[in-house]
């Protein structure tokens, strides 16, 4: 991680260092999707489905302690739109359920969650709500939103060349895919990067937490998938 001081410049060179390390990794991971028996990949997908619905909760605690601004305004407007701007239908968690669903995921299983990857997400919401609001921003504004759609787009590509997802692509639901891996998570990253911009414009001495936040997103997340893979793929459980 970076030693000295932090400023603008040095910050936003860590981020897309971190970015990039954070792709690779996750292709190196990643390519293991198109091999894995079926209900291997139910259970690899399922585990996803908790960060979804942690983020928000997260969110909405960050947006609480953000004061006014324009990365309070973007982060709620992201917010609005992963609960379905008031269509509960349209939430993004229970897009993706009907995702699991196409994929024969039963309804039962849905809340199975891996007790490492609860006690991860649980403890990034004790910090959040303990932390002031620029680690709070590297944390959820940052480590959410622009690392979790890495991670999101290298897993589609994998996941859609598994022989069961080409031979049932038809009636596979993709909408959530297609909302998190396309041009609008896309804009959205772009959005969030200027918007935190402007907030370390406005007052640089945010970098430190900002930088903290952030460092935190990264093992955090990189923890979260190891530990699906660690469950989810036969042959690392056997290697383990």
């Amino acid at each position: 991680m970076h030693a000295g001081t932090w400023g603008r410049e040095t910050f936003w060179a860590f981020a897309d260092r971190a970015k990039q390390a954070t792709e690779a990794l996750a292709e190196q991971k990643m390519r293991a999707l198109t091999h894995l028996p079926v209900d291997a990949l139910r259970r690899f997908c399922t585990q996803y489905r908790f960060f979804t619905i942690d983020y928000i909760s997260d969110l909405a605690l960050l947006l609480a302690k953000l004061p006014f601004g324009g990365l309070r305004s973007l982060l709620s407007q992201i917010l609005s739109e992963e609960l379905g701007e008031g269509d509960a239908a349209r939430a993004h968690p229970e897009i993706y359920d009907r995702f699991l669903a196409s994929i024969g995921v039963p309804r039962e299983q849905v809340d199975t969650g891996l007790p490492a990857n609860r006690a991860i997400l649980g403890g990034l919401t004790d910090e959040l709500r303990k932390r002031g609001p620029a680690f709070g921003v590297g944390l959820r504004g940052m480590g959410g939103e622009c690392l979790c759609q890495t991670y999101l787009s290298v897993m589609f590509e994998h996941l859609r060349l598994h022989p069961y997802m080409r031979e049932n692509a038809d009636r596979i639901d993709w909408e959530f895919w297609t909302i998190h891996t396309g041009e609008e998570d896309i804009v959205h990253g772009e959005l969030t990067r200027a918007a935190i911009d402007a907030y370390i414009r406005e007052d640089s001495s945010v970098l430190p937490e900002l930088a903290q936040g952030y460092e935190r997103s990264i093992t955090a997340w990189n923890q979260f998938w190891e530990n699906i893979f660690d469950a989810c793929v036969p042959q690392r459980r056997v290697a383990s």
